[in-house]
């Protein structure tokens, strides 16, 4: 036993001296009865990558088999570095005579013995296959940890409760300790600092886990995350240099394995990596303390070398040049930053001093500079922007990665009406999506401060938008929709304000001045039959007469007031109309907001409904860009299409193959930037007489299947001028002679860049971007060229 014992503290002094390489850290284990997702999944990869365990054989780690008092011990002396003392231990006479001299374990138990870890079930026994519980496991785990003279049981729940070893384990002291369970035991032991006592008193020492594994300080300076410069797979680290008064000195940068590690969680931070004996990749990291500043963004602003928020100074800092900044998930500087973006109000905000002196690092999240966006069409795959009309940008240059998160995780998942937040790295290669999907349905009781709040359901709201051309009235009811802050920033209402609350006056009658009255209204959700103050429905019952265009307010679960409306588009039989383009009269456009009231049926039609080539007109209201706002008709509204041309296009042409197959027919592939992206079509056999040119714009007839069957046309450039302005609907521009002109833009506009690439509307600059129009044959822009 002697020589045991000098051997035990021969191995205790070199595992002191000598440091060790390491071993990588798998995501996933070798164990078929550890599913990737269990609770222990980590705990047991840990372990298996520091050689604690190596399961029960048969690829099983035996998540749900009892634990023997023999594992046991032979677990906590690999965690403490022990496994070659416990080889050695072997060749020792058994300490207990239950425990041949051939037993697979009885090196471990015998060290264990030695150690003070194992005292035996008495009468010269150890009872190796005994099956261990609750509370014997911990109390193996707090001596390996250097804990002494801990009551039975309760001292030692109580303890290894304290320091965290029995979070979301509910057992009872004497119930069997399963391996699963003894897994997340001994993982959280490995983080847990070992004590020792110096005149009776505890002292907290390094962590379990530094027995098995080396350990290194680093700053974590990057990830391939936040800079594509750093490899998948690694992290970018500067060593620790040297520590002089509690400064510390941070050595060059350089790149380490990542491993299983999640490093994004530790940028700007000085951790200390551990890594096990074998290939060097970690296994844990632990943070040191680094002074740090967090605070949500409010005005937030740089003067000097001091930044301010919300006018309070916050720190102070070296020359912005010389402060990193994840911004956005993109590594920058704080010049950049200051430049080229802004540090939005609502965004996260940390600054480090890594080095305990100097904040020089900085991690700002969410800072979104479009807030409260609504979204006004689903996104589809392959589309380019957020709303058609935004320069809220999700494909194409410089956009490399999209990350949405909030209600939905995947960009094809938003739909209209979500709200969005969006913010891009300062190179606008990474977006960020909140997507908010929070709303409250109900009706406005009480409006406050002139509708700076309203009351819905009891509760308060702060309104930061409402319905199109309406501001919040008490009897209002719809759908609210809510940001992420709990405020209004829309309203859905049940009459519709998009539609200004116009309708068709069918009926009405007037019962007196104290009872009142009803109407009946074609209203945008069909007919509806409402009570009326008096004087609404003897206005109510003029128009109804004739079946006037009218506009109606609700008060108080009443029609209020009841208006004829002018129609600024004068009424006409037989108007000819564009189905396919949605233009009446060669010059009105409709849309999927227009309002259509038939008279015909007393219905109220939708745009896609209308596919006959004349109408009889009643009268419109026109709004911005010869949009039509209403329009009331008097008209059959369905025909049988006569065409084998099912649908028109317009592109510009990038690229084109000419080919000849069997049938010895020419066929043509040709690629084009068309109806807001990149399309590609085939023609049929024989349709094309004349090679297309790159670089031109013509216009692709398609059959049902998108197979061009007509000979291509060259579209000129309608005007040439400098953006003005430009809107969902239209475009302004200022032409050579310092005139203007405008035009309404297709729903599936498309703009071309410079060097002939896809772009969007949002790289229109006001007052300096040049651009070519051209125009589909109802005198709409389907392409907007950009030439300087």
């Amino acid at each position: 036993m002697k020589r045991l014992k000098k051997l035990i503290a021969f191995v205790v002094s070199f595992a002191l001296v000598f440091g060790a390489m390491a071993v990588g850290f798998a995501a996933t284990t070798p164990f078929t009865d550890v599913k990737d997702d269990a609770p222990y999944a980590s705990a047991v990869a840990r372990l298996v990558a520091l050689d604690i365990t190596k399961g029960v054989g048969d690829g099983k780690f035996g998540v749900d088999q009892p634990v023997t008092r023999a594992q046991m011990v032979t677990f906590v002396n690999r965690m403490l570095g022990y496994e070659g003392l416990a080889e050695m231990a072997k060749a020792e006479k058994s300490v207990f005579k239950d425990v041949p001299q051939n037993h697979w374990a009885v090196g471990h138990i015998n060290l264990a013995y030695q150690m003070g870890i194992a005292k035996g079930v008495g009468d010269g026994k150890f009872d190796p296959n005994g099956r261990l519980t609750y509370a014997q496991a911990l109390a193996f785990v707090l001596r390996a940890l250097g804990y002494q003279d801990l009551s039975w049981p309760y001292g030692v729940l109580a303890k290894a409760q304290d320091i965290g070893l029995t979070a979301g384990i509910n057992l009872a002291y004497n119930q069997v300790m399963l391996r699963g369970d003894l897994a997340l035991v001994l993982d959280r032991a490995l983080q847990t600092p070992m004590v020792k006592y110096v005149d009776g008193k505890e002292t907290q020492g390094d962590k379990l886990i530094s027995k098995v594994a080396n350990v290194t300080k680093y700053l974590v300076v990057a990830t391939p995350d936040v800079d594509s410069n750093v490899a998948a797979g690694k992290v970018q680290v500067k060593g620790i240099k040297e520590v002089k008064d509690g400064v510390i000195t941070f050595a060059d940068a350089t790149t380490i394995n990542a491993g299983n590690i999640d490093f994004n969680k530790y940028l700007g931070k000085v951790v200390e990596v551990y890594t096990v004996k074998s290939t060097g990749e970690p296994v844990f990291v632990d943070v040191t303390a680094t002074p740090e500043k967090s605070f949500t963004a409010k005005r937030f602003e740089v003067v000097n070398t001091v930044v301010y928020n919300d006018n309070k100074k916050v720190v102070e800092i070296p020359s912005p040049t010389e402060v990193t900044v994840i911004y956005n998930g993109g590594k920058t500087t704080l010049d950049q930053v200051l430049a080229k973006a802004k540090v939005e109000d609502g965004a996260s905000v940390t600054i480090l001093a890594p080095d305990n002196k100097t904040y020089n690092y900085m991690i700002v999240n969410d800072s979104f500079k479009y807030q409260n966006v609504r979204v006004t069409a689903d996104v589809k795959a392959g589309d380019k922007f957020i709303n058609a009309n935004s320069s809220l940008r999700i494909a194409g240059d410089p956009v490399k990665t999209v990350i949405v998160k909030g209600s939905v995780d995947k960009v094809t998942d938003i739909k209209a009406n979500d709200i969005i937040y969006y913010g891009t790295t300062v190179d606008g290669s990474k977006v960020t999506i909140l997507v908010v999907r929070d709303k409250v349905e109900g009706k406005v009781t009480t409006v406050i401060d002139d509708g700076a709040k309203v009351v819905i359901n009891d509760k308060t709201y702060t309104v930061k938008g409402y319905a199109e051309n309406k501001t919040p009235a008490v009897g209002d009811e719809g759908v609210f929709v809510l940001d992420k802050d709990g405020n209004i920033v829309y309203a859905i209402l049940k009459v519709s304000a998009a539609a200004e609350n116009y309708a068709i006056a069918l009926a009405a009658e007037a019962y007196g001045p104290l009872t009142g009255g009803k109407v009946e209204l074609l209203t945008a959700e069909g007919k509806k039959i409402l009570d009326a103050k008096y004087d609404a429905a003897v206005a109510a019952e003029t128009y109804a007469r004739n079946k006037d265009l009218v506009t109606y307010t609700v008060k108080d679960n009443k029609v209020d007031s009841v208006k004829r409306v002018e129609y600024n588009v004068p009424g006409s039989n037989n108007v000819t109309y564009d189905p396919t383009n949605k233009v009446l009269g060669g010059s009105l456009y409709l849309s999927d907001s227009t309002l259509i009231f038939n008279l015909k049926d007393n219905s109220v039609v939708k745009v896609g409904d209308i596919t006959v080539k004349s109408l009889n007109v009643v009268g419109a209201i026109k709004g911005d860009y010869n949009y039509l706002k209403v329009l009331v008709i008097n008209s059959d509204i369905t025909t049988k299409p006569e065409s084998d041309v099912k649908s028109v296009v317009y592109g510009y042409v990038t690229d084109y193959v000419k080919y000849t197959v069997a049938d010895n027919k020419t066929y043509y592939k040709i690629t084009a930037l068309a109806n807001g992206g990149e399309v590609t079509y085939t023609s049929d056999k024989d349709v094309i007489t004349t090679a297309p040119e790159k670089g031109k714009i013509y216009v692709f007839k398609l059959d049902a299947n998108g197979v061009i069957i007509k000979d291509l046309e060259v579209v000129q450039v309608k005007d040439t001028g400098k953006v003005v302005d430009y809107s969902t609907y239209g475009i302004k521009i200022e032409l050579a002679d310092s005139t203007r002109a405008e035009y309404a833009l297709d729903n599936n506009v498309t703009v071309v860049s410079k060097d002939g690439k896809l772009a969007g509307l949002g790289d229109l600059a006001k007052g300096t971007t040049t651009v070519e129009l051209y125009v589909n044959s109802v005198g709409k822009v389907v392409i907007i060229k950009i030439t300087n």
